[in-house]
């Protein structure tokens, strides 16, 4: 057997620019803690299970700010 991962063609996956535009909706669900920092987990909300495992963001709760802070 001959060749490596890293040879694998990408020519048939569509390619996505930085203009490209995708809306959808996020999900998230804080983790409370004793003695340890709240977490906060965000994912696609209509992603499946297996596209969660692939698309999420974890940090500390109190790192998160509303957006009417930001403005």
């Amino acid at each position: 057997m001959t060749g490596s991962f890293d040879t694998i063609d990408r020519s048939a996956e569509p390619k996505q620019s930085a203009t490209d535009q995708q809306s959808f909706e996020l999900s998230s669900v804080v983790v409370e803690y004793d003695g340890k920092p709240n977490r906060c987990t965000i994912y696609p909300k209509k992603a499946t299970r297996l596209q969660r495992m692939a698309s999420w963001i974890t940090a500390d709760a109190a790192t998160f700010v509303s957006l009417d802070e930001m403005c």
